[in-house]
């Protein structure tokens, strides 16, 4: 059996979140990631709803991968900054409950780490980290649209515990990152990876495509994966398109030809 496991993201198959776990079953996941705003939240569950749910996850033979809470605000924003910092605090909370290995964050676009936003950035990751160590679930940040350096400088600088990166194989392409590179460098700290595909025009901007379908050279970045020592959730998503369900089933088929 391959050492990846396959989870895939739920939030865009339209369907309610019971349907949503019984389809991810059925296309070939063995792990779902939820959003924690949109789909589950903690206060839609109380002690009887997350053990139920826990049972629902037991009838199809899935786990949790990882949950992931969007972006309304981004911690680079000084609005509503303790409020954004609250409601990550319940979420990783909330993640520990749900047996979930990390909660997923959008931290923002940060210029360089001589920004004015820098220092205040680490303090707010430092105060996040302490708590999740506490509580036991890691905290992530997705890279976006942040260099490679910008985001090793960010984790390095988290002294309380343990912050770890959510790797978007899509934002390569679109910030034309050697993927190669940017993984040997941030290995250490990546315990998620959020497999997407996407293509990218002459004049820079991109698209998400169909996984498979795009510039990602997937018979590369598997086996290079698999050198770093990666054992955690291989997480197929898909945000563009007319067809995301049906793209979601094709890409774990897809990687499922490729996976030793």
């Amino acid at each position: 059996m391959s050492r990846f496991k396959l989870a895939v993201a739920t939030r865009h198959f339209g369907q309610p979140i019971k349907r949503a776990i019984k389809t991810a079953a059925q296309i070939g996941a063995r792990g779902v990631q939820l959003d924690v705003q949109n789909e589950i939240s903690p206060v839609s569950f109380g002690a009887s709803g997350e053990r139920q749910f826990r049972k629902l996850l037991e009838e199809f033979n899935l786990s949790v991968a990882s949950l992931r809470l969007p972006a309304r605000r981004t911690l680079v924003d000084p609005e509503f900054l303790d409020e954004r910092v609250s409601q990550i605090r319940s979420a990783l909370e909330f993640a520990w409950r749900m047996k979930a290995p990390c909660l997923i964050i959008h931290p923002g676009t940060i210029q360089s780490t001589d920004s004015s936003n820098f220092p205040m950035i680490c303090e707010v990751l430092n105060d996040l980290a302490r708590h999740a160590s506490h509580i036991g679930t890691d905290l992530c940040l997705a890279c976006e649209k942040n260099s490679s350096a910008v985001i090793r400088e960010l984790v390095s600088n988290v002294t309380t515990g343990f912050v770890g990166i959510d790797f978007d194989t899509a934002e390569m392409v679109y910030t034309r990152q050697d993927p190669e590179k940017t993984i040997r460098e941030l290995y250490t700290w990546i315990k998620s990876y959020r497999l997407r595909d996407a293509v990218r025009e002459m004049d820079g901007e991109g698209s998400e495509v169909a996984l498979g379908k795009g510039m990602v050279v997937w018979d590369h970045f598997l086996p290079l994966v698999l050198e770093t020592g990666y054992q955690g959730w291989l997480t197929v998503d898909r945000t563009q398109g007319e067809s995301k369900l049906e793209d979601c089933r094709s890409g774990i088929s897809y990687l499922n030809s490729l996976l030793p």
